[in-house]
């Protein structure tokens, strides 16, 4: 259920960082193209056209890779604080075993103190 919509969000966050990146470039040599066509008439027209469209097959291209990166750089991101937290949890179960150790050997330690003043007394 989540999976499609965590997609369209890696997607639309590739589509805006991948727009702002090319937006320029693109509006700078469609500018140049279109003072081509003007003075040069129909067969630059067809040309712009494919060129159009080559930047469309390019840009959807870009966008589809950088979601990709992103999605992975975010599970990566995930995995490692999960990582993190199981070690640090882990950590915390070997200090609480040391400790229910130590606190078996004081317990067994003054059993036997108790025993040694019974035996004195």
């Amino acid at each position: 259920m989540f999976k499609p919509l965590i997609k369209s969000f890696f997607l639309g966050k590739a589509a805006l960082e991948i727009g702002r990146e090319r937006i320029d470039d693109y509006i700078d040599t469609l500018t140049a193209r279109a003072d081509e066509c003007k003075s040069s008439g129909g067969d630059r027209v067809e040309e712009a056209k494919e060129y159009v469209k080559s930047m469309a097959v390019d840009l959807s291209q870009k966008v589809w890779q950088r979601s990709e990166s992103l999605e992975n750089e975010m599970k990566e991101k995930i995995r490692r604080q999960v990582a993190d937290f199981s070690l640090g949890a882990l950590g915390d179960t070997t200090e609480i075993n040391e400790l229910r150790a130590e606190i078996a050997t004081l317990r067994a330690e003054i059993a036997e103190l108790r025993s040694s003043l019974k035996v004195v007394v």
